[in-house]
């Protein structure tokens, strides 16, 4: 955990040509290349542990807001984290530090279940969490639907807590056919345009899909063909016990 920090990748709006930009924060390790899926899932099974990430978490988020002050940034969230109260209480002090943080930053749900559940609840999805999300003034982003624990039966759990949908068709592409992905895509599309949700589509890697996506009415895109995961100021951040964060 001494060694996260976060690297960036654009969220772009085809339909809106504005001053603002917007940003997935993706989680990365000096030890190994792309998502540190080890160390950070070692991390969240220990409660304690992941205390410490959260207030890691709490001086990061405020230095990349104000080193970009015209952006809008997502920050992910597993489902285990859900279960402790030290990701509320960050969240909670986050928006005292950074007064217009609803307007800037989107909590996005990934798709793992939770393994260790705080309090029973009946389905399969925390619901209560989701909620509570929504109370605290953050805009929710459900992730990967359709993967995981993600799926269509638990996002319409919780549809009246969250604003958008994302959709990859990195985990797709290989197994569905034009027509299947086409059939998936207007789904989504429908019961996103019924329960007034933004739809994103990832692992966009061409002008093809791009189009295709247009056509669909689909303008929030993500992926290689427009940005790959990149450094944004002030990161890199190497996170030290002692220091805390050394730029």
């Amino acid at each position: 955990m001494n060694d996260f920090y976060f690297v960036a990748q654009k969220i772009v709006n085809l339909e809106v040509d504005g001053s603002s930009s917007e940003y997935e924060l993706l989680l990365r390790s000096h030890q190994a290349p792309g998502f540190p899926q080890k160390q950070y899932l070692e991390m969240i099974s220990n409660e304690s542990a992941h205390k410490d990430y959260m207030e890691i978490v709490l001086q990061v988020l405020p230095q990349i807001l104000k080193s970009n002050s015209d952006d809008i940034f997502s920050f992910n969230l597993d489902q285990q984290e859900l279960e402790y109260e030290a990701t509320f209480e960050m969240l909670e002090m986050l928006a005292q530090i950074e007064p217009n943080i609803h307007a800037r930053l989107w909590i996005e749900i990934t798709e793992l279940p939770a393994q260790h559940r705080s309090n029973p609840y009946a389905s399969g999805l925390n619901v209560e969490a989701f909620a509570r999300l929504q109370e605290m003034g953050y805009q929710v982003a459900f992730d990967d639907v359709g993967q995981g624990n993600n799926s269509l039966g638990n996002m319409f759990l919780i549809t009246q807590y969250i604003k958008r949908i994302k959709w990859s068709l990195v985990h797709v592409r290989k197994v569905l056919n034009k027509e299947s992905l086409k059939l998936n895509l207007e789904l989504l599309s429908i019961i996103a345009q019924n329960r007034h949700l933004d739809l994103v589509v990832e692992g966009i890697e061409n002008q093809d899909t791009v189009d295709c996506l247009l056509k669909n009415q689909v303008c929030l895109q993500q992926g290689y063909h427009f940005d790959k995961p990149h450094e944004i100021a002030p990161i890199p951040l190497a996170i030290d016990e002692g220091k805390k964060i050394l730029g």
